[in-house]
């Protein structure tokens, strides 16, 4: 990709064209290279990958399966609720485990606390009771395998540039060998076996069966934690909008006694019909911490928009951050944090520009490379947010909110990371501190409006 023509889309008209076309402009092949790279599959492997990779003979081969099969489980109904179910009992688990014996402040680092807590909830939903992240030591390897993707990316001796992350890669890509070899899986998510019998129908090796999920694991992992994290440190951060979030949940969630002590119950599916306020800070974190870019391969000569010529063999680029950062699109306030701008309150306000079109939120992709965890994501993050504010009053150590830099922040990422933890101290809420939280998720078939697509599917 270094040596080949580069064009660089930033016009969401134009990126709208792009997703139209996704076997001239193919993902396929640009993710083919990602996976065989970062994962270090066999050669035996990638040629498996590589037939009919872009589907120009047909809806078949190992790339279509593989997005079929995880859409199918990440798609609202029983896979998906049984996945944020098992999520919503972990981090409620880990909020209470917050709370001191005599409600003192607790000291955390955010980010740590955060990333540790998301990565146990999100690969315990994924991979069950024999889950590997489990052991810590499997955890640790993981980031450590994370920190070092730019340079396995880079493909130039790997081993020596990046021999730490390279030799955690193969731990964690052991852990998931013996994981498959007993059969775990089958005692897994929805997901987890689908992915790993479309694996096996195409005769993909368990040993690269393993090194995939690490890879997989990677896209689960690497944007769930920093997006929870800055939606946590935003809402905090402005008390105007913890008390507004506040306000919206308190009004969905049911209190009663029982045996002289308040039982508090919250189903967190009733967040996404009656919390608009919450949902569009949500939305905002991202539009404002969002680092990614979309990266398509141009497969022929092709006349885009009967305007732009793109020549066979070179790359495009669609780098969010700069449509997420244009003031023609947002406003003139693009760069400052608005929590109401997704909602009809915000964009009512607003007398020049009117609510943000779907198509310029560029988070979770779009076409044929729409995210298919997006609805798993924002439950996960939403859940473990709604349930943190509700339950704790969280100051800085500092005495002040200070936003870390995110300069460090990996090549896979599309949420910003921070660079330096933000050490706070964590206290149970005054007249909330007693009593039993009980956090629950009904079955549901509506889902976060958080892409154009998810909008033009509930309008049907």
């Amino acid at each position: 990709m270094p040596t080949s023509k580069l064009y660089v889309v930033n016009s969401v008209e134009i990126i709208s064209s792009v997703q139209r076309y996704p076997k001239a402009l193919a993902f396929p092949p640009i993710e083919a290279k990602f996976a065989t790279t970062i994962c270090a599959s066999s050669k035996e492997s990638n040629d498996i990958i590589a037939v009919n990779l872009t589907g120009e003979d047909g809806d078949w081969g190992y790339s279509h399966q593989v997005y079929q099969s995880m859409h199918s489980a990440l798609a609202p109904g029983p896979g998906l609720d049984g996945m944020n179910r098992v999520m919503i009992q972990n981090v409620a688990g880990s909020l209470e485990r917050l709370r001191s014996t005599d409600d003192k402040p607790t000291r955390i680092g955010l980010a740590e606390w955060t990333r540790h807590e998301i990565t146990l909830a999100t690969t315990n939903s994924v991979y069950g009771n024999h889950n590997p992240f489990k052991h810590p030591r499997i955890e640790r390897a993981f980031w450590e395998f994370e920190s070092g993707l730019i340079m396995i990316l880079v493909d130039l001796f790997p081993y020596f540039t990046a021999g730490s992350s390279c030799r955690a890669r193969e731990v964690v890509g052991e852990a998931f060998r013996k994981y498959f070899q007993a059969k775990h899986h089958e005692t897994g998510s929805m997901l987890v076996q689908n992915r790993y019998n479309t694996s096996a129908e195409n005769k993909i090796p368990i040993s690269d069966i393993a090194r995939y999920e690490v890879g997989a694991t990677l896209a689960v992992l690497v944007n769930r934690a920093p997006a929870t994290f800055w939606l946590l440190f935003y809402i905090f951060s402005h008390p105007e909008v913890l008390e507004e979030c506040r306000e919206e949940v308190g009004k969905i969630m049911r209190t009663s006694l029982e045996e002289g002590q308040a039982r508090r119950t919250l189903d967190i599916t009733g967040i996404k019909q009656n919390c608009p306020i919450l949902t569009s800070t949500y939305q905002e974190v991202f539009q404002q911490r969002t680092l990614g870019a979309q990266v398509r391969q141009v497969m022929q000569d092709f006349m885009l928009d009967d305007t732009y010529l793109l020549k066979k063999g070179a790359t495009v680029i669609m780098p969010s951050l700069v449509v997420h950062t244009d003031p023609g699109v947002w406003g003139p306030d693009v760069s400052s944090f608005n929590h109401k701008r997704f909602t009809r309150e915000g964009s009512s306000q607003n007398k020049v520009f009117s609510r943000p079109s779907p198509k310029a939120f560029w988070v979770f992709g779009g076409g044929s490379t729409l995210c298919p965890g997006r609805h798993s994501a924002t439950t996960e993050i939403l859940a473990a947010v709604v349930m943190f504010i509700m339950r704790y009053d969280v100051v800085p150590v500092e005495g002040q909110w200070i936003a870390p830099k995110t300069e460090k922040t990996n090549i896979a990422a599309v949420v910003m990371e921070p660079d330096t933890d933000v050490q706070v101290q964590v206290t149970p809420r005054q007249g909330f501190a007693d009593g039993k939280w009980e956090f629950g998720l009904a079955d549901s078939k509506m889902v976060f409006e958080v892409a154009a697509e998810d909008q033009q599917q509930s309008s049907h």
